[in-house]
Parts: C-alpha cells; sequence; structure tokens
C-alpha cells in the first residue's frame, strides 16, 4: 500500500488551491509554462496491475507564491492518509525536478516533457528503489499514467496504472 501511495501522489502530481493561479502567477519560461497542465483539482484512480486493487485520491495544485514551483497536495479518499510533490524546471540541467514526500518516505525524481506526445517521463534519482513513470495529457481534464517500481536487482516489483480526471467546481 505503501508503494501505492507513493505512485499515487507521483504522478497525480497533487496541492491545496491558492491565490495564485496560472494566470496570475509571474511570467514564467516555455518549461515552467509546461506544468500549468498540473494545475487544479483533480481525482485519480490507480489500479494495481496483477491483483486489479483499486484505490481513489483527490488532489489539489497550484503555483507557489513566485511561480517556479507546482504544490501539490494529496488524499487518500479511504485511508485519509496525505502527500505531498513538489514540481519545478531545472534550467540549468535542462530537466524537471520533482519530489515526492510522505510519512514514510521521501523520493526526488527528475523528468522529461515530450510536447508532440503531451508525455512527461518521470524517473527515480539517488534511490535504492527505481521508479519509472510516464503522464499522458489526453486532454486539459484528463491524464493517464503508468509508473513501474523495480527493486535494487532490478526485477519490478509494483507496476501501477491511473486515470486521472478534473474535478468540476
Amino acid at each position: 500500500m505503501r508503494l501505492i501511495s507513493i505512485a499515487l501522489t507521483i504522478c497525480i502530481l497533487p496541492s491545496v488551491p491558492g491565490p495564485v493561479s496560472a494566470q496570475d502567477a509571474p511570467k514564467r519560461s516555455a518549461e515552467l509554462q509546461v506544468l500549468d497542465r498540473f494545475l487544479g483539482e483533480w481525482e485519480t484512480v490507480v489500479t494495481t496491475k496483477g491483483t486489479g486493487e483499486k484505490s481513489t485520491s483527490i488532489q489539489s495544485r497550484k503555483w507557489s507564491r513566485e511561480g517556479k514551483f507546482v504544490l501539490s497536495e494529496e488524499q487518500d479518499v479511504s485511508t485519509k492518509k496525505e502527500s505531498h510533490f513538489l514540481i519545478t524546471y531545472d534550467s540549468k540541467g535542462k530537466q524537471y525536478r520533482a519530489c515526492f514526500i510522505n510519512d514514510e518516505c521521501t523520493v526526488p525524481f527528475l523528468g522529461t516533457w515530450d510536447e508532440k506526445a503531451q508525455t512527461m517521463t518521470w524517473k527515480s534519482s539517488d534511490v535504492a528503489w527505481k521508479h519509472h513513470g510516464i503522464e499522458r495529457f489526453i486532454d486539459k481534464d484528463h491524464v493517464e499514467w503508468t509508473m513501474t517500481f523495480t527493486n535494487p536487482e532490478g526485477k519490478v516489483v509494483l507496476e501501477l496504472s491511473a486515470k486521472q480526471t478534473r474535478r468540476k467546481k
């Protein structure tokens, strides 16, 4: 269940609504503007490959005060467990950076954006358990993602898929 919680927050990429919207944030680079897709209120249903187990969470995402980070907050609907996620663009490293955190673990991620495919690919960095995820933005209100977890020996230990839907106001 811990891995599902990590995966939910990571790709669902989640935060509490705040005063800074995509329109209100200071002028951002084209790379940071890619992250506008993540903003808003989302519901995510995650399915575990093999068992078919499903879990649902709610995410809230907004820009930070200076418009450099997407702040994301998530809560699992059944367990009420919360987790957080930060996303930004590293202009020197020419890649996206993200960090997932909950009360059990912290996982840093590196990401790449493919404009043509409308996908963000995430990989964990500097951790024993490796994570690889792909988020595909179908339209402004729908995202699908997959995430694979491998152990230090490279064996796949968990595969997840999810569907995210923007919540109506």
